[in-house]
């Protein structure tokens, strides 16, 4: 996972298993069997499910199970995390939280600058090198070995003699190798030696190289590691320090390829493969298990990253503990989760706070997320060194594995799913264990705490042969039962109090699972020194405070008298006290931590007539420091620590006071808008003209104004009475005020690099298959019409994506429109329908690339909170909608001429029924109608939402429309079920018959007509043939028709391409539309083409893999004779010739081969059209073998003015005559054979899996 930059998500979406509910019969407890819970007690009115596990303890899965693990940045102490307020006391209560879980492994992730400022110069007593060491003592004094991940990002320290040139400094792999493995053994040895830390058992480098974010190099990337790992192997050999670590490799995620090259090519080096999952399933873990242990000869595997991004994403689909059962049962070393806590590492600046985390940082608030309940639950119970044990279990509702510790002890870990309530006995066969387990359970509705105490001992069961718990509930719950002893934990209360200098505070405490009293102390204290951090009676619990001039952060330690290695920290924050001969300090407005959106920060201070300064950078303010004048408005998306110190003449100044906060960008204002005050406390400022926005949730009056205004409902009304309201301005004032307001109607929020899926909420609610993408992603999405995000909803694996959100009405009636368009570059046609509440008021199928403005039916509402859901429909296949730019509006009568109701969705029809008669806009016969679905008649899915016309034997439907005076062109799809053909009249004239291919939808144009100003009429008529026509999306196209054909976007300068590659894939680019194997490129770009001839860009035809590229658009052209200009070139170097031809509708006018890497200029033969029309151009490569590629640019229509044959109209394609083409009208440079190859640098062109499937951060 890429760790540097704020929170990369990765889906937390699980594959669904199917599970019948089978009910076992009972299995009669062993004689021995002592303690039950009955299901009485669990409040259970039902039979619980009888459920059976038996424990083979002869029969061993695998010998040397680790445990279970975490990943960790080690940089809470490092000037990353401390310049906004983290001190030593906070670490304290960090440390204790690393010994409460006691993880049995930790992947402790290190950067060669921490070490080495300067080639060959080792510095063990950097700021950062100390922080490192603070983790390793905490892990050493836990119990935990160390997977010392060397190398990661790269600091600036370095850049100058470690990196690639031409790679991203701060990601690129070591480029003197020699030196790197100088480096290793040197930490290695300090290490082991030097500081003691025997605990550090594995070493591995860098994190996954198979992606694009932590270590690129220039050419065979799989190749460099496995050099790098032999170097690093080599070298410490050589020091003596082989046989004192083990080597593991090489991290990879999603890429099974990687582990097999590594076991090809340096199987003698690799002592464990190691791998990285997020978000999958219980089976496929399984399946990526099974093709790693395929390729490394019965050496170890490590599952050394795993972990969901949402508090609540972990369940019985995919989740921590089954994801350990698997793995264990699988005959996994270890499984390490991702990630132990937040943090801000230091060089390259980076957080991790957010997801993923057992727990934030500190600085963002006490309390834990779920995930350190049931991931310290396994951390901390599932043995280290242990043997799996074969398990078995009779229903599917349970998983389970076991474990047997060095010392005899047993461990069973337990899933339940959710449902009915579970009797569960345990059998050991023959073997009397006689030992009592105790039971620890992980709920899913787990209270966080800011004391973080795991679960504690919830019952004890005596076992011999067997034992029995009838007590499981019926929620997802994960059991940890142990023979080992339980954890003695602490609470502490309170757990975070402030008190002033020399004031007395009573603090208390709480031994959990164990009795006994505590035994207070201060850590840190300096002996003979009372006053430092002032004093605390140790069998009272009474604090007295320091004295202190600034506010102080003091760690209380309460530790259980019986075992004195468990204990709780009370985290005090010790204030001056207040001298009249000083000012008093500062006071904040808010309380420090995280925010989901902007806010105002007050400062006062109760010296009348002082002046308060603050800063943002860490420093201590001075008199010159900025001047608080007015309320500081936190912006969305900001990260400080704010210190503030108040001045006054004939003073001492005040202490220093700070808070930090982290500002989220949640949506809570109209797009576009920037939070300047709330309700009533003060003004709104902004210099010039702009557009305010005054109320909450949903309900907003907007006025324009000048130079600031006060934020009340003096100003503006009250939208939203009895509600707290705020503020919120725009410099960009709009031709009309909003109608409705709601959240994120671009979806620019959250904001991401490349794409972020849910589940999650920002202003709208997203699932797993929904979510929002930037330009360039992973989808390769054309570019967004509004900013640069999109929306967009997935179907795969049968699962369909939803967004909504919930909005606030005023009464009226209403419209939604947007703009969508589908994903071309990978899968089918994504259809949707748009919901308020559960009527649906549109259904929608995109199938171009490029976005389409959508409007839905008008709805109405009485006013109040209503949903809006976007709900994609298809039901097989992997398809993908993108949407943006979402509005509600009054009602739009569309522009004249327009065709009602021309997908035919209104009236909805039953599914699978036909509707005859008049409906909204058309009229039909006896022989015609509406259908949804198949309408019984077998009828394909509907190409624009859920519904089609349909005419069969002497059937027709009409409509009256009004046009402006005018040339016009009908547009529709159809499709048919034998041989019937279609004719399409406007008023008593023909305007074009068509024969729809059997059983798919295809695109038809009518011939251009031309009418006077009134009401006409449009028929769709049966013809010829038999069987049914359907007929959908009709509409009315005006013709402009131009004195020149012309081809847009010729030079391929739109959009600009700015990927670091150098290379957008498919989609659109303008009006062409490409296939996944033909794109656009920018000078420089990966393939090492020639520059561009025209502009900086081009466009490319690659064939690979057997997939030859085209791409193509429409043009409108004047009757006349034409050919295509243009330029081409081939890829030099690598590959073979391209060859492709070039397409005017299904008629080539040339085929063409580039010989040179230098662009030539081509001509196509002439082609003629008596009558103006839309035609395809369509440039087509032809190679089915090999790798090759053709570069194109500059292309253009020019007249050919010499005579040619005319050719029919086609009633297949277009109804405007098709052209005929002039052999050799205008030669073109002679085919030549194909180029001998050369070396490879491919860019990735064959359409990418979807983004569930684990994609790259």
């Amino acid at each position: 996972m890429n760790r540097v930059k704020h929170s990369v998500a990765r889906t937390a979406a699980a594959l669904t298993l199917a599970a019948s509910l089978l009910l076992p019969s009972a299995i009669p407890a062993g004689a021995s069997a002592a303690a039950e819970i009955g299901a009485e007690e669990i409040g259970g009115a039902s039979e619980p499910i009888r459920a059976a596990v038996r424990v083979h303890p002869d029969q061993v899965v695998q010998d040397d199970f680790l445990g279970v693990g975490v990943n960790v940045i080690p940089a809470n102490l490092m000037k990353g995390t401390t310049q906004f307020g983290y001190t030593e006391a906070h670490w304290e209560m960090d440390r204790k939280r690393i010994l409460t879980v006691r993880p049995k492994v930790a992947r402790v992730w290190f950067q060669i600058d921490w070490m080495e400022p300067e080639k060959g110069v080792y510095t063990w007593d950097s700021p950062e090198m100390k922080g490192f060491y603070a983790y390793l003592d905490a892990f050493k004094e836990a119990g935990t070995e160390i997977e010392l991940d060397f190398g990661w990002k790269n600091g600036s320290k370095v850049h100058d003699w470690f990196t690639f040139p031409d790679v991203p400094q701060a990601e690129s792999a070591p480029a003197d190798l020699d030196a790197y493995a100088a480096s290793a053994s040197a930490l290695l040895k300090h290490l082991l030696d030097e500081r003691g830390y025997s605990n550090v058992k594995y070493l591995t480098f860098y994190n996954e190289p198979n992606g694009s974010w932590d270590y690129e190099v220039p050419g065979d990337q799989q190749a460099y590691y496995a050099e790098m790992a032999r170097k690093a192997s080599d070298r410490l050999a050589a020091d003596g320090l082989r046989s004192r670590v083990q080597i593991w490799g090489p991290e990879e995620s999603g890429a099974p390829a990687w582990t097999q090259y590594m076991s090809e090519h340096a199987g003698d080096v690799f002592d464990a493969y190691s791998f990285h999952v997020y978000g999958e399933s219980y089976d496929g873990l399984g399946g990526q298990i099974r093709t790693r242990k395929n390729f490394v000869q019965g050496k170890p595997v490590h599952l050394t990253e795993f972990g969901w991004a949402g508090d609540n994403d972990s369940n019985w689909n995919a989740g921590y503990a089954n994801s350990v059962i698997q793995a264990a049962n699988s005959g996994v070393g270890s499984a390490l989760i991702w990630q132990l806590n937040g943090t801000w590492s230091p060089d390259p600046f980076g957080g991790t706070n957010g997801n993923y985390t057992m727990w934030d940082s500190l600085l963002l608030g006490m309390q834990p997320r779920k995930t350190f309940y049931i991931g310290g639950l396994l951390t901390r119970y599932i043995p280290a060194h242990s043997q799996v044990l074969k398990v078995e279990t009779d229903s599917p509702d349970v998983r389970a594995a076991a474990f047997k510790s060095p010392d005899g002890n047993y461990t069973i870990l337990l899933e339940s799913k959710e449902g009915a309530a579970k009797d569960v006995s345990f059998d050991f066969g023959s073997l009397a264990v006689n030992k009592t387990f105790a039971k620890h359970e992980y709920r899913s509705d787990v209270v966080p705490e800011g004391n973080a105490v795991l679960p504690e001992s919830s019952g004890s069961f005596r076992a011999g042969t067997s034992f029995r718990d009838a007590g499981i509930g019926g929620d997802y719950s994960v059991i940890v039962y142990t023979t080992a002893p339980s954890a003695t934990q602490v609470k502490v209360s309170p757990l975070t109090p402030t008190v002033k200098s020399g004031d007395k505070l009573q603090l208390s405490a709480e031994v959990v699972d164990k009795a006994g009293g505590v035994a207070w102390s201060i850590v840190g204290d300096k002996k003979g020194d009372p006053k430092n951090k002032g004093a605390i009676n140790k069998n009272t619990g009474v604090y007295h405070a320091p004295n202190v001039t600034d506010e102080t952060y003091v760690a209380v330690k309460a530790a259980s008298v019986r075992d004195p290695s468990a204990y709780a920290i009370s985290l005090v924050k010790v204030l001056p006290r207040s001298v009249p001969s000083t000012v008093e300090a500062p006071r904040f407005s808010l309380a420090p931590g995280p925010y989901p959106s902007a806010e105002a920060l007050f400062l006062t201070s109760a010296t009348p007539g002082a002046q308060i300064r603050y800063t943002t950078d860490g420093s201590t303010p001075t008199e010159s420091s900025s001047l608080y004048t007015k309320p500081i408005i936190l912006n969305n998306g900001s990260l400080a620590l704010y210190k503030a110190k108040a001045f006054k003449a004939g003073k001492k100044p005040s202490g220093t006071a700070s808070a930090f906060y982290q500002i989220g960008d949640v949506s809570n204002s109209p797009d576009g808008y920037t939070f300047c005050m709330y309700e009533g406390q003060g003004r709104c400022d902004f210099q010039g003209e702009a557009i305010v926005a005054f109320g909450a949730d949903g309900l907003f009056n907007y006025k324009v104004l000048t130079d600031g205004t006060e934020c009340s409902a003096d100003v503006f009304g009250d939208p939203a009475p009895g509600v707290p309201k705020r503020c919120f301005y725009s410099p960009d004032v709009p031709e009309e005020l909003p109608v409705v307001t709601f959240y994120n109607a671009g979806f620019e929020k959250p904001a991401t690099s490349s794409a972020r899926w849910g589940p999650m909420t920002n202003g709208w609610t997203f699932t797993e298959r929904a979510g929002v993408q930037h330009n360039g992603s992973v989808f390769q999405a054309p570019d967004a019409p509004q900013g640069v995000q999109t929306g967009y909803l997935k179907t795969d694996g049968g699962v369909n994506g939803w967004f909504s959100q919930s909005i606030n009405f005023k009464p009226g009636t209403y419209q939604m429109s947007f703009k969508a368009a589908k994903r071309m570059s990978f899968g089918g046609t994504q259809t949707f329908d748009v919901l308020f509440d559960d009527t649906v008021i549109g259904s929608y199928a995109p199938t171009t690339g490029e976005y389409v403005l959508y409007r839905t039916e008008p709805f109405a509402t009485e006013g109040g909170r209503h949903v809006i859901k976007f709900q994609a429909a298809s039901t097989t296949g992997d398809n993908t909608a993108f949407l943006d730019d979402v509005r509600i509006t009054l009602p739009v009568q569309p522009e004249a001429p327009y065709a009602a109701n021309g997908s035919f969705e209104t009236p909805a029809v039953a599914d699978g029924e036909a509707l005859a008669g008049p409906t909204a806009g058309w009229s039909f016969d006896a022989n015609s109608g509406v259908i949804r679905g198949s309408g019984g008649q077998g009828a394909p899915r509907a190409p624009l939402g859920v519904q089609a016309a349909y005419v069969t034997d002497g059937g027709s439907f009409v409509q009256s429309v009004e046009f402006p005076a005018g040339t016009y062109a009908l547009n529709f799809r159809a499709a048919t079920g034998g041989t019937r053909a279609i004719e399409v009249r406007v008023d008593d004239r023909v305007v074009g018959t068509y024969t729809p291919p059997a059983g798919s939808y295809k695109a038809f144009g009518t011939d251009f007509f031309t009418v006077d100003a009134g009401a006409h009429e449009i028929r769709f008529s049966a013809a010829g043939g038999e069987g049914t026509a359907w007929i959908d999306g009709v509409g009315i196209e005006r013709i402009a028709i131009p004195e020149q054909a012309e081809i847009g976007n010729g030079g391929f300068e739109t959009p600009a391409v700015t990927n670091g590659n150098g290379v957008k894939f498919g989609g659109t680019a303008g009006p062409w539309t490409f296939a996944a194997t033909a794109g656009v490129i920018r000078n420089g770009s990966v393939f090492g083409a020639a520059d561009a001839p025209e502009g900086t860009q081009a466009g490319y035809l690659q064939t690979v893999n057997g997939a030859p590229g085209e791409f193509s658009q429409e043009a409108l052209f004047p009757a006349g004779t034409y050919a295509i200009t243009f330029q081409a070139s081939r890829r030099a170097g690598f590959g073979g010739q391209q060859k492709f031809t070039v397409y005017v509708d299904d008629q080539a006018v040339g085929s063409f081969a580039p010989s040179s890497g230098s662009y030539a200029a081509y001509t196509t033969d002439r082609f003629t059209f008596a009558a103006p029309g839309k035609h395809k151009v369509r440039f087509a490569a032809t190679t089915t073998t090999g790798d090759n590629t053709a570069f194109i640019d500059d292309i253009r229509i020019v007249p050919a003015p010499a005579p040619a044959t005319e050719l029919e109209p086609s009633a297949e394609t277009d109804a405007a005559p098709g052209p005929e083409a002039e052999p050799d009208a205008v030669p073109g440079p002679a085919v030549e054979p194909d180029a001998a190859p050369g070396p490879a640098v491919e860019p990735d062109a064959a359409p990418g899996p979807a983004p569930e499937s684990v994609p790259a951060p």
